[in-house]
């Protein structure tokens, strides 16, 4: 049951959260109840009764994304469940023409990341060399790393493609299967949890495989293959099966995967396997990118093909700039939330593995989670988070029953809130120019069954939590001082911010009190 403000204000002294920023004082008149109605462009405000529930919370983080560009130390394995739970699944990168020297053709299965062996033969294709940086660590550090601490694996295959259209090195498209299958099978027997294989990296870009939507398919079809060959070769079935997926796109995407899909209706070849759509998001709309599930299986089911199967953005940045800047950092970081929240109401069986945990920051993808050294001993206490990866932790805290909050995908501020174990967590996004937030909880009391809560706020902005200034920040969010607030007798909630900034984050963190 709601309770009007003016009837709480009667029955009841205002619950006040004045301390460390909570709230500005201001007369209990000066309050009105539609400054709690949704849709006010002045102020973020809610009136929110966390009685009500609408489903279980969804994992929004536990889909994530590394690379081996700069590949990362091992220790971010560790970094990343302990900061942000357990993943589901995590994307880790298989670069071919590092594990296998067409020139020697012997496998080298443990290399060392990043050993540009093929600087000065012109004849080969350069693909993203020029941007790889020689690491310390080896390819077994790295899988063994992040199978240890995830669900499941994806692998994302690449490279030796465009040397086998040119034709310039003596490299086969027998070969390049041969080499796939034998890479995957070897890592597949290493780290069982291997479950998902992408077969190449946005290959219409000249940096990746640089072919055409037909060209492409012709190594999707042999990659394919070899994940049915190993799957029988080592008898997987149920969850060890592999399951292999394209057409792993990023410009025009649909236009390509479009015809991805039309090639494969049109393959008639018996062993051709398609389990999972992938393709890559960046600086779109966050309604495209929430919405994008049906449009994907629209498609699917165009071609006569299995509009149930599972889908993934395996890449995706809310807004992807060529240069650096702090406030394009904290635009992702705030964007993040937006896109994985509404697509998991809008696109509920759409997995967005967002770009990326760690990188090299002198590129263009530097809105990366973490960074640190990238020696195979580095030490946890040497990694430090930024804004975007302070972000994911936080909306990892949300867990359990989410509760109801009126929010719309095209306003420009976000209300998520959610109640577990004794605990209710409640997160304001402002996308808009610097403005209050003021939230009025009920039912507090009678939900978390006690007659007192505390209360710790985190906010993430320019001012706080922001490491790209304070570099003395490690991993620890910092708070305002908690305080204690009454709840006895059905007196609400009352949280209140003064100014949000744009692109600011406010994390509120109610626990209950026992007596």
């Amino acid at each position: 049951m709601t309770i009007s403000v003016e009837k709480m204000k009667r029955k009841y002294l205002r619950v006040m959260v004045a301390l460390a920023g909570f709230y500005s004082p201001a007369a209990a008149s000066d309050v009105q109840p539609a400054l709690y109605g949704f849709g006010d462009t002045t102020r973020i405000s809610r009136e929110i009764d966390v009685s009500h529930t609408t489903r279980e919370f969804p994992a929004l983080v536990a889909y994530r994304n590394t690379s081996l560009q700069k590949a990362p130390a091992p220790v971010l394995g560790e970094v990343s469940e302990k900061e942000l739970g357990r993943a589901k699944v995590t994307r880790c990168w298989l670069n071919l023409d590092e594990m296998w020297d067409y020139r020697t053709r012997e496998f080298d299965f443990n290399f060392r990341i990043g050993v540009d062996k093929y600087k000065t033969i012109t004849e080969k294709h350069r693909e993203t060399w020029d941007w790889e940086i020689e690491s310390p660590v080896k390819y077994y550090q790295y899988l063994r790393a992040f199978s240890k601490h995830s669900d499941e694996l994806m692998l994302t295959i690449r490279r030796y493609e465009r040397d086998v259209m040119d034709g310039r090195l003596p490299v086969s498209m027998d070969d390049w299967k041969m080499i796939f299958k034998a890479g995957l099978k070897h890592y597949k027997m290493l780290y069982p949890n291997i479950r998902y294989v992408e077969v190449g990296n946005e290959s219409e870009l000249k940096m990746f495989m640089w072919a055409s939507m037909e060209e492409y398919y012709q190594f999707y079809k042999l990659g394919s293959e070899a994940v049915r060959e190993v799957n029988e070769e080592l008898k997987l079935e149920g969850r060890q099966r592999i399951l292999v997926g394209g057409p792993v796109s990023t410009s025009n995407f649909i236009r390509l995967m479009d015809r991805f899909f039309e090639l494969y209706k049109l393959d008639d070849s018996p062993g051709k396997q398609l389990d999972f759509v992938s393709w890559h998001e960046y600086d779109q709309p966050a309604t495209n990118t929430a919405l994008r599930e049906r449009q994907v299986r629209d498609l699917l089911a165009k071609h006569g093909l299995n509009d149930h199967l599972p889908l993934f953005v395996s890449e995706h940045d809310p807004y992807h700039y060529s240069e650096d800047k702090p406030e394009y950092h904290h635009q992702n970081a705030a964007g993040l939330v937006k896109t994985l929240y509404f697509s998991s109401l809008h696109s509920p069986n759409m997995m967005i593995m967002p770009w990326v945990l760690y990188h090299n920051g002198k590129l263009q993808t530097r809105f990366m989670w973490f960074e640190g050294p990238d020696r195979p001993d580095t030490r946890y206490d040497e990694m430090r988070m930024l804004p975007s990866g302070f972000s994911m932790k936080l909306l990892s805290r949300f867990k359990g029953r989410e509760i109801r909050v009126e929010n719309s995908l095209s306003a420009n501020d976000l209300v998520i809130a959610a109640r577990h174990e004794g605990r209710i967590t409640i997160e304001s996004v402002n996308y808009g120019i610097k403005k209050p937030v003021k939230l009025l909880l009920h039912q507090v009391g009678k939900i978390l069954e006690t007659e007192e809560v505390k209360i710790t706020r985190y906010v993430i902005d320019t001012r706080n939590n922001n490491s790209l200034t304070d570099k003395k920040q490690t991993m620890k969010l910092n708070s305002s001082p908690s305080v204690s607030v009454s709840v006895a007798g059905g007196l609400p909630v009352e949280l209140e911010y003064e100014a949000l900034e744009k692109n600011g984050i406010v994390f509120w963190e109610i626990e209950k009190i026992k007596k």
